[in-house]
């Protein structure tokens, strides 16, 4: 629910005109999604989607967990919200001059995965599914084209390297946290209940997921000093300011207000005017 934020910047950037001045767009976990409705021209129908769809217990719902299901249900956003009732524009996406690059973790290996290419419709939806899959908390490992993957975050929350890796040389970072904040906390709630159903699947990926708070905050710092770890990539980071949604987060008014904080964070890096009142569609 956090990737509101980067949700109301792609709106931002759309509405600024910025689509097609990019090479390329990476996206781990839901900004991946977010990416996939930017290069549709879907923006702002994108975003929609955290406070009018799956705010509520069709997709967040902690009592599912009494009964061993996910507490996410990334089927109902996947396979019924972005295919049918804001339906994603695939064939726009597919035909984007501005390619897409979609993040997972491979669960045998440890390793990211990087997608880029598809053969249809579901292949591509079913390519957001697997790079969206928090570990436990959206269930076991989805299989994708034969194999088992789990959300980047386990990898790349923060798709930066995957970049490098193909020799870009100027990176915009959307960044989901305030400047300043710190990375991913290991909870009573991870300890208890996640990683010990993540050690069973991959010791590496939980050793990954102890650590990922502190790498995470160790990459932030690097992106907010305008580069990246060994200074050979200049990095613009764009960050809301102030707290904004947490990963869980329902309620409508937070969540459009996370949106509103990460457009008005990318006017303020683009523009000399401030996001207009009415860019998620209302003032």
């Amino acid at each position: 629910m956090r990737g509101v934020v980067s949700a109301g910047m792609v709106v931002a950037l759309q509405r600024l005109g910025l689509i097609d001045v990019f090479d390329a767009v990476y996206g781990s976990s839901a900004g991946a999604m977010n990416g996939a409705y930017l290069l549709a021209r879907q923006a702002l129908f994108g975003t929609t989607i955290y406070y009018e769809d799956i705010n509520n217990a069709r997709f967040v719902d902690f009592r599912r967990v009494v009964r061993g299901r996910p507490i996410l249900n990334l089927d109902y956003l996947v396979g019924e919200v972005m295919n049918e009732r804001k339906r994603l524009d695939v064939d726009a996406v597919a035909g984007s001059a501005v390619p897409l690059k979609v993040l997972a973790t491979h669960v045998p290996s440890g390793e990211r995965h990087v997608f880029s290419s598809w053969d249809g419709r579901d292949d591509f939806l079913r390519s957001l599914r697997a790079g969206a899959s928090m570990p436990i908390v959206a269930g076991p490992p989805y299989r994708y084209r034969g194999e088992p993957y789990w959300d980047a975050l386990l990898t790349e929350p923060i798709p930066v390297h995957a970049a490098a890796g193909d020799g870009v040389t100027h990176i915009v970072t959307l960044l989901t946290r305030a400047p300043g904040g710190a990375g991913p906390a290991l909870s009573a709630f991870d300890r208890l209940f996640i990683l010990p159903r993540v050690r069973k699947a991959s010791a590496l990926l939980a050793d990954r997921y102890v650590a990922r708070g502190e790498e995470y905050s160790r990459l932030v710092a690097s992106l907010w000093n305008e580069t990246m770890p060994g200074g050979q990539i200049a990095v613009l980071p764009i960050g809301p300011s102030g707290q904004v949604a947490g990963k869980l987060e329902k309620t409508r008014a937070t969540l459009m207000a996370s949106a509103r904080a990460g457009a008005q964070a990318v006017f303020a890096a683009f523009s000399s005017d401030p996001a207009p009142a009415d860019i998620l569609g209302v003032g």
